[in-house]
């Protein structure tokens, strides 16, 4: 069964350390590779005593994405686990996406009763555990950090890549448009494209993909909208032609939708304007 980690257990080391000290198999999880959940965002909102400061949760949040890391868990490494959490946390079943598919994985949150009103400070070494955590993976700190201290957490990804009808000049570039884009860029990801009629479908491959990078103040209202037109039905929900993804481009992370249906002829240019 999948776990999707975010917080202290991101750092493999301190894991493997306490499952040792308290007679737990360390190799009952196993990691297997960088995953996001999406639509949530980091919150310190709980205080662990064992801790003596705040630990580490998620909560919902449109058109944010959390990172974290999937391991494998046999029944050892859940029994270690649900210990390590403690009774404050419950285990949740969550979509999480890893290398373009959509996942079902367990994850622990904070049990509504033990939530605080305010945001709870933790301890610096505790911060400092998730932050070196979730870099020993290449995975992007900012928001953690923004968190443990406290602060606003900018909406991350606040891109969308697009590669269709969605570029600048093309049919629907105007939904975009009404969003008061920061900024359009030119860029890449790598996969391949589909030829489907009026626009195209992202897939996976290996080719290079061109496109445009559009930045948004916050895109949660921008996605709301891309959700219904590229018929992305939800997370877990069958039946969706495109996957809302979070892929890495130009050196940061972005939106982008990815399609789910029957084969379509590919476009080798991997360019929607060279098809």
């Amino acid at each position: 069964m999948r776990y999707f980690g975010y917080g202290s257990n991101l750092h493999l080391e301190d894991l493997r350390r306490w499952c040792l000290e308290r007679g737990h198999a360390p190799d009952a999880i196993r990691p297997i590779g960088p995953a996001w959940l999406p639509d949530h965002e980091p919150v310190y909102h709980y205080r662990s005593v064992a801790r003596d400061g705040g630990a580490l949760s998620v909560r919902s949040r449109l058109g944010r994405a959390v990172p974290g890391m999937l391991f494998e868990v046999d029944a050892a490494g859940w029994r270690a686990l649900d210990a390590k959490e403690g009774d404050k946390y419950a285990r949740v079943e969550r979509t999480v996406l890893s290398r373009g598919r959509a996942l079902a994985a367990q994850t622990y949150l904070v049990e509504r009763a033990h939530r605080e009103p305010a945001l709870v400070a933790p301890r610096p070494g505790y911060a400092a555990l998730v932050r070196e955590g979730l870099a020993s993976h290449g995975l992007p700190t900012h928001q953690a950090e923004a968190a443990a201290a406290s602060l606003v957490i900018d909406p991350f990804p606040r891109s969308i890549f697009v590669y269709g009808t969605l570029r600048r000049g093309e049919l629907r570039a105007p939904l975009l448009e009404r969003h008061r884009p920061r900024r359009w860029t030119e860029a890449s990801i790598r996969g391949a494209l589909v030829h489907l009629g009026a626009y195209p479908g992202l897939v996976h491959g290996d080719d290079t993909i061109t496109g445009e990078l559009v930045e948004l103040d916050d895109p949660a209202a921008a996605l709301t909208e891309l959700d219904e037109v590229e018929d992305f039905l939800g997370w877990g929900e069958p039946g969706s032609l495109y996957l809302r993804d979070v892929v890495p481009v130009a050196g940061t992370h972005a939106w982008t939708y990815r399609y789910l249906g029957p084969p379509g002829p590919p476009i080798p240019s991997g360019d929607w304007r060279r098809r």
